[in-house]
């Protein structure tokens, strides 16, 4: 249960939040970002010169021939060669191990369309693996999950620090600190910033899905708002983990200018978590990725992207989320315990041995 010390807190870091300019900008840059990237692609049909490699035998040659001249219409380049080709073309069929390249498929389909006879047959298209038509959309989510866990976890993580920093430096701690204890004081600005980043996590979620909704850009069906329900969940966990690594941080330093070199080491972490990330969503199932989801500096930002592209069995799933709740409920005292033994220090900053060692007495 919640204290009502910690319930206060909460609300006092809310309030004072919200209504702050830099928070109103930054949900306003980043709902226009995210309408821009879903609307704006489609319509101007962005994307360079995108090569192909087609292997083919002797009956379709003249079709990968007749793409491979008509590949500058469809701002694309065709080699033929049968060495790691995306595609292979054999007796009227188009066969691949996954789902070919939509763009590739069309320059074909053209292609045998423009040799004689004009009425042959299309091309077919089969598959070693099962195709996912919604393929593309899970990818885009997950991409899209990546990059806004990425910006909430860094920007409130940073932004509990500095508001440490903040009460320390205008001598506002020694106030709160006379009636509340630190861990309630901690405890309260952690929620209450957790709060408002779900809210804004949530906002950002609700129209970036309407917008690719009423735009067709994705179809909105009952996986999608489950996988972006468990990408709100990670959040959560992901906040919880790094905010109070952040908050002892801020506590270690008297000034804003002192709070990078003690923040840098978390805000290389979650760095190196986004692009694990992408190097997972390329290959969901690979060591990586399963390494990955038992690490709890990583888990947060690759594991959302593995859901939606339906590349994660149940039981990793509830393996990896009970680690980042062990991991979590071990960190959170062993952060309070170090802010609670230096918030109070002033004057110069504190280094991390000593505060693990004030923080053991």
């Amino acid at each position: 249960m919640i204290s009502r010390n910690v319930r206060l807190v909460a609300r006092r870091e809310i309030r004072e939040r919200a209504f702050e300019k830099s928070f109103l900008i930054s949900t306003g840059i980043t709902l226009a970002i995210i309408i821009c990237v879903v609307v704006i692609p489609p319509l101007l049909g962005v994307g360079g010169t995108t090569q192909y490699v087609i292997a083919t035998d002797v009956e379709s040659r003249p079709i990968a021939e007749r793409a491979a001249a008509l590949a500058g219409n469809f701002d694309a380049e065709v080699t033929i060669s049968d060495s790691d080709p995306d595609v292979r073309l054999v007796g009227g069929e188009i066969r691949s191990q996954e789902q070919p390249d939509d763009a590739l498929v069309g320059l074909l389909q053209t292609a045998n369309q423009a040799l004689e006879p004009s009425r042959r047959p299309e091309l077919t298209v089969k598959t070693v693996e099962p195709v996912d038509p919604d393929r593309d959309a899970r990818a885009g989510l997950a991409f899209f999950a990546i990059l806004l866990l990425y910006g909430q976890l860094i920007a409130y993580g940073y932004i509990v620090a500095s508001g440490v920093v903040e009460e320390k430096a205008s001598r506002v701690i020694e106030v709160l600190l006379a009636t509340l204890k630190p861990r309630d004081l901690l405890a309260g600005k952690v929620l209450g910033l957790g709060v408002l980043g779900l809210t804004q996590l949530l906002l950002t979620a609700f129209i970036g899905v309407a917008v690719a909704g009423a735009t067709g850009a994705l179809t909105v069906d009952a996986a999608l708002i489950s996988a972006i329900a468990l990408a709100l969940v990670w959040f959560v966990l992901g906040y919880a983990f790094y905010a109070s690594l952040y908050a002892a941080a801020g506590a270690l330093v008297p000034r804003q200018e002192e709070l990078q070199s003690t923040t840098t080491p978390l805000t290389m972490a979650i760095l190196v978590a986004f692009f694990a990330g992408f190097a997972v969503n390329d290959d969901p199932d690979s060591v990586l990725a399963h390494v990955c989801a038992f690490i709890p500096f990583t888990a947060p930002i690759t594991m959302p992207g593995r859901i939606a592209l339906g590349e994660v069995p149940m039981w990793e799933i509830a393996a990896s989320v009970a680690v980042m709740i062990i991991s979590t409920a071990l960190m959170i005292p062993f952060a309070a315990r170090i802010y609670a033994a230096v918030v109070m220090r002033t004057g110069s900053a504190v280094k991390l041995s000593e505060a693990l060692r004030l923080a053991r007495q």
